[in-house]
């Protein structure tokens, strides 16, 4: 019995003496191979530093290609922002009412022109026939819009945005009223020639003076300023705030609403909907604009709806088009980039025969050489691919300063632009990596 122990002992203790020179062995070979990689790097950077207009001018096409993904990408995002923006604005139980809707005829302008063109304008009795279907339970408004000169004194402000609304419009919108007073009903039954105007306006037109209680001109018409719009910036460069607003029955007097189709906002009044979902709110508008317009079943609308929920579908489907088609433009400036780097790096093996053949005859393996060579080309096209963040990155913050535009450089196009660089660099070296390890290292050592 004890000498079968001892025998164990025996046995257990050699196992431990051969796992521990194991060990050692396989350490020995981590330290080793980790010195061979710093060398390769080392030699890389060096040989970068060495050429280094010649990089430099390698790289700007990865910093070109990497510039472009990353705007692409901010600008779908900032696309997608600004939607869901103008989503926020309609609000979740909100149902836009127009003529004909873009969105509803996505990829074919033809039969958008046609539908303007054939469907019925929505008049003001459209507006009366639905607050009446709709009933109690929703909010109804009205908006129609033109584009006329607006004058005080000797000043004249050409082109600006002239609505004739409801005086609900303000509860309908994410227009607030920061001075004065809102348009109100009696306003609207008496058709008052007053207004209310956009900070812009009251800017251009009253620098020194209170607009409230003051006259302007809105084409040949005179007009009583009796409120100021809170601003709302801009959008795409162009100004949100200037504009007039005027009660619709003064607008349609004045203007003639009723040869111009207009736009109606439903919505469903808080507390009264109950438990009614954004489809029963949007059938709910549809059955009473079909009832309105006397349509059969099964016939077609002949009128545009849009809602919250609609709008973002509309935007992601056109994002997913527009990203469909520009992302592979993309990938060619980055295919173009990787081709300057291959040419680059084979140029290199050329000039550096010699030093790889000293290199193998001092005992360098073809792995060796081979990472020495892949290293270099990627800290090339990782550089590149850094510099091209940072250039989009400056771009977007620039171009959302100066637009208003809601840009927003996404984290996953910066690691995809990291990704992809290291990728061009690792494939686009393969080659001249290859190259340069099977160079026979005694014709290397006879080129001068």
């Amino acid at each position: 019995m004890l000498k079968d122990t001892a025998i164990i002992s025996d046995h257990i203790d050699a196992s431990r003496e051969r796992r521990t020179a194991a060990d050692a062995g396989w350490w020995r070979l981590w330290l080793a191979g980790a010195r061979r990689q710093a060398e390769a790097l080392s030699l890389a950077v060096d040989s970068i530093r060495a050429h280094g207009l010649r990089s430099s001018l390698t790289v700007l096409g990865i910093v070109i290609g990497v510039a472009v993904v990353a705007l692409v990408a901010a600008l779908l995002e900032g696309a997608q922002n600004y939607v869901a923006q103008q989503a926020a604005e309609l609000g979740p139980k909100a149902v836009r009412i127009d003529k004909a809707s873009f969105q509803d005829f996505i990829g074919d302008g033809q039969a958008f022109v046609e539908a303007l063109a054939r469907r019925p304008d929505i008049t003001i009795e459209d507006l009366n026939g639905l607050r009446t279907r709709l009933g109690s339970a929703f909010e109804v408004g009205a908006q129609v819009d033109a584009s006329l000169p607006v004058q005080r004194g000797n000043q004249t402000l050409n082109g600006i945005a002239v609505q004739g609304v409801t005086p609900n419009i303000v509860e309908l919108s994410s227009l607030k009223i920061e001075r004065g007073r809102e348009l109100t009903e009696p306003d609207e039954d008496y058709r008052r020639p007053v207004c209310v105007i956009g900070a812009d306006i009251a800017d251009d037109l009253f620098p020194t003076d209170e607009p409230t209680g003051k006259t302007i001109k809105v084409g040949a018409a005179s007009y009583e300023v009796v409120g100021v719009l809170k601003a709302r910036g801009s959008s795409f460069g162009a100004s949100q705030d200037a504009i007039v607003q005027m009660p619709l029955g003064t607008f349609a007097k004045v203007f003639g609403a009723r040869s111009r189709s207009i736009a109606l906002v439903a919505r469903a009044r808080e507390g009264s909907d109950g438990e009614m979902s954004r489809e029963q709110i949007e059938d709910a508008v549809r059955f009473a604009m079909r009832q309105q317009r006397r349509l059969q079943p099964g016939a077609s609308d002949n009128f545009s709806l849009t809602t919250a929920r609609s709008i973002e579908a509309f935007a992601g489907q056109l994002t997913g088009i527009v990203g469909a088609v520009l992302y592979p433009l993309t990938a060619i400036a980055l295919a173009v980039g990787g081709i300057v780097v291959m040419n680059m790096m084979l140029a290199s093996v050329t000039e550096r025969t010699r030093e790889i053949g000293i290199r193998k005859s001092l005992g360098a393996r073809r792995r060796d050489i081979l990472a020495q060579f892949l290293i270099e080309s990627t800290l090339l096209t990782l550089t590149g691919g850094a510099c091209g963040v940072m250039l989009a990155w400056l771009i977007v913050r620039l171009g959302a300063k100066l637009t208003q535009f809601p840009l927003r450089m996404p984290l996953w196009a910066l690691a995809m632009a990291i990704i992809v660089s290291s990728l061009v660099g690792i494939v686009f070296g393969v080659f001249p990596a290859r190259r340069a390890a099977h160079l026979d290292p005694i014709e290397a050592l006879r080129t001068e």
